[in-house]
């Protein structure tokens, strides 16, 4: 049979093949003890009732219903159908296998919060080999259990060390995802925390150190905060900001895109009191925002203000070793004005999946994926900017992301680049105002010289179009 009688076929079958018959409907009626399916509904008023049939097109069967999701979902332009050199905060890297295959056992996939250590110590130890691992990628001793994303950990850091340091006042670099900004604002402005945003050096795109330290010795402050590499993929001296916060008896958070730390030193090896992250480049697919992952790590001293929980290695009474919630001052587990935060849960199962990830890597793949990252991200930087007019935005070093100042403006260049199926990057001015012309462009492993020599002719020819 060809395809054209198959679909004949098909399209003759009644549209209702795969749905409950009438004696079905009247079996479960039965049951219930109704005679018909109108008196399911006679609680709700009639004059609130819809008289008349839904304006629906008409009903389609399973088949052809999948057939007319998967032709829209055709439509869609994706990383699968373009190049992809997108990144501001989320990142295409390659996931082994492996990762879907561990985390989706049932043992995790339908896992909660793990309220029972007894019943749950597969998933216990599975979450303290993620802190394990994240403690020594960061730099800390201490790391939660996960929040949210990693805006909401950056929120929380900040939080933290108001509440370690009884103050109200934050500094922030301005160069920070604007999503992020905007979560922090959200968390502190309602608790009556006040925000001083630091603007950057316009040559470097590195914080200015001098409006830092001008405004840490008001002695108000209780911490500064800033994300490496910043929105402007420069990477921030997060030694000397924190040689200034040490001066002045402040605190320092430091958000890091955590693949940078196997190319440089971790930022808490640098002075950082608290590191976050957003946990995405660490075996989190792309999955149109979210879900991600949330990681605060954190010296010692101010480990009871950590958000959320903490897996620990115990033993009970006979001795035996096990894994047991050590830590929960969340508002579920004490009086909501005692909780550290109001985070009302975590994402175990993600925080799992970066253990995974990471422990199939091990220290020297993830190395090499770093610098893979840095060493083709610069080699798409020196080919760009060797077009007519094309330079770069900022000095300042970068790892797998780079500014770079186009002729054109930066939204005709990415939709002239799209049709080519090349998602070129982010415009600057979706995350820093004023920059018409700046372009955000992310490269990562899965990219060769081949797909980065592509994307230089076609932007070679967008240029060059009236």
């Amino acid at each position: 049979m060809n395809q054209r009688q198959n679909d004949s076929v098909m399209a003759q079958m009644p549209i209702g093949f795969n749905v409950h018959t009438g004696s079905d409907v009247q079996a479960m009626l039965d049951v219930m003890g109704l005679h018909s399916v109108e008196q399911l509904f006679a609680d709700v008023p009639a004059e609130v009732r819809l008289q008349r049939d839904l304006r629906l097109p008409p009903a389609l069967s399973e088949w052809a219903l999948m057939r007319d999701v998967r032709a829209m979902a055709d439509m869609n332009a994706t990383v699968v159908s373009h190049s992809n050199f997108l990144g501001c905060g989320a990142y295409e890297h390659y996931i082994p296998a492996v990762v879907d295959a561990i985390v989706s056992r049932g043992e995790f996939l339908t896992a909660y919060t793990p309220y029972q250590p007894e019943m749950s110590q597969g998933l216990l130890q599975a979450l303290f080999e993620f802190q394990v691992l994240v403690g020594r990628l960061l730099g800390q001793e201490c790391v939660n259990c996960s929040v949210y994303d990693g805006a909401t950990a950056l929120a929380e850091s900040c939080w933290m060390m108001c509440s370690a340091s009884g103050k109200r006042r934050v500094v922030v670099a301005q160069a920070v995802w604007h999503q992020y900004r905007e979560v922090l604002d959200t968390y502190l402005l309602p608790r009556g925390v006040h925000v001083d945003y630091v603007s950057q050096c316009p040559e470097t795109g590195m914080v200015d150190f001098g409006a830092v330290a001008g405004l840490v010795t008001r002695g108000d402050v209780a911490g500064v905060a800033l994300q490496t590499p910043n929105a402007m993929g420069v990477i921030e001296d997060v030694q000397s900001v924190a040689r200034i916060c040490k001066q002045h008896n402040t605190l320092f958070a430091v958000c890091v895109n955590p693949l940078l730390c196997g190319w440089l030193e971790a930022p808490g090896n640098l002075g950082a009191d608290i590191v976050v992250c957003e946990g995405q480049p660490l075996g989190l697919p792309l999955a149109a925002g979210g879900p991600y992952v949330g990681i605060i790590a954190c010296a010692k001293p101010l480990e009871r203000y950590l958000p959320g929980r903490l897996v620990g290695r115990v033993h009970d009474l006979n001795g035996k070793l096990g894994y047991a919630l050590v830590k929960e001052d969340r508002e579920q587990h004490v009086a909501r004005d005692k909780a550290t935060s109001h985070i009302c849960s975590n994402q175990a199962l993600n925080a799992i999946r970066v253990a995974i990830h990471l422990t199939c890597l091990g220290e020297a793949n993830f190395m090499r994926i770093a610098q893979a990252n840095a060493a083709l991200a610069l080699q798409l930087r020196e080919l760009l900017t060797a077009l007519p007019r094309v330079k770069v935005l900022r000095s300042g070093v970068h790892f797998n992301e780079f500014a770079i100042e186009l002729p054109v403006p930066a939204v005709v260049f990415c939709r002239r680049m799209r049709s080519r199926g090349i998602f070129a990057g982010v415009p600057v001015s979706e995350v820093l105002a004023g920059h018409d012309c700046g372009l955000l462009v992310a490269v990562t492993e899965m990219k060769t010289t081949a797909d980065l020599e592509a994307y230089v002719t076609q932007a070679r020819a967008c240029l060059q179009e009236s």
